[in-house]
C-alpha cells in the first residue's frame, strides 16, 4: 500500500501555486528598435518612378496603370548598399536608383544581379567609390544617359 493519494482520493482540492509573473518582452522591443530604414524615402521613389514614366528602365515594361502597380517592381541601387545598408547619403538619391521590373531574383533586376559584369558595362551597377551621377547608364529607349539629382535624364555627349 502506498501513502500517496491522488486528487480523487483526497477530500480537499489540490492547491496551486501563484502563477509565475510574466516577463516583459524586451527582446522584441530591442529587435524592432534597432532596425533602421535603409531604403529610399517615398519622395525619392516617386521622383525615380516619374523619371522612368513608370516603366522598367531596363526593358521598358509598363509597371503602373495610373492607379496601381500592375507588375512586380523594385528600386535598384546602382552602387550597392552592402549587407546591412549604408549610411552614405548618396546611396538613396535618384542618380543611384533605377526602377526595374521584377525582384532581386526575377525580371530585369534579377538579370542585373546574375550578370554583374554586363551590368557594370551598361552602367546599371557602379563600383564603390564612384559617383553614380558621373557614370552614364544605358536605358532601354536611349543610348547612354546620366541620371541627375533632380530626377531627370541628361544626354551623354
Amino acid at each position: 500500500m502506498t501513502l500517496r493519494r491522488t486528487a480523487l482520493q483526497r477530500k480537499t482540492e489540490l492547491r496551486r501555486a501563484a502563477p509565475m509573473p510574466r516577463r516583459p518582452q524586451l527582446a522584441t522591443r530591442r529587435l524592432n528598435a534597432s532596425r533602421r530604414a535603409t531604403g529610399p524615402t517615398t519622395q525619392v521613389r516617386h521622383i525615380v518612378a516619374t523619371r522612368a514614366n513608370y516603366r522598367c528602365e531596363g526593358c521598358g515594361l509598363r509597371l503602373h496603370d495610373g492607379n496601381t502597380w500592375t507588375e512586380p517592381h523594385s528600386f535598384h541601387h546602382r552602387r550597392p548598399r552592402g549587407a546591412g545598408g549604408s549610411r552614405d547619403t548618396a546611396t538613396n538619391t535618384p542618380p543611384n536608383l533605377l526602377l526595374l521590373c521584377g525582384t532581386g531574383t526575377t525580371g530585369c533586376h534579377g538579370d542585373i544581379e546574375r550578370r554583374r559584369e554586363a551590368a557594370y558595362t551598361a552602367g546599371m551597377l557602379v563600383h564603390q567609390g564612384t559617383d553614380p551621377e558621373q557614370q552614364p547608364v544605358r536605358i532601354w529607349w536611349r543610348r547612354l544617359v546620366h541620371l541627375t539629382a533632380d530626377g531627370q535624364y541628361q544626354e551623354t555627349p
